[in-house]
């Protein structure tokens, strides 16, 4: 999956919900696109045109490299 196909896929799906819903739902998009496997490099490069999935890039992938810091330092 490319970045443009990415940012495709977001764009049609947030035409159609409501303003305050669309961080929580680009959230779990992104959390989507990171469960499947689709690489980090990849996501970071969409969201330059759409504020709530530039955010929730940063959130989701905060959270990620906060999980791994978390694991290296229990060790």
């Amino acid at each position: 999956m490319t970045a443009n196909q990415i940012e495709e896929i977001w764009i049609a799906v947030s035409n159609y919900l409501p303003e305050r819903v669309k961080l929580d739902c680009a959230v779990d998009y992104i959390k989507t696109l990171v469960d499947v496997g689709i690489d980090t490099s990849v996501i970071k490069a969409t969201g330059e045109y759409d504020e709530k999935l530039q955010q929730a890039i940063e959130t989701v992938l905060e959270d990620e490299m906060d999980d791994e810091d978390n694991y290296f330092e229990e060790e």
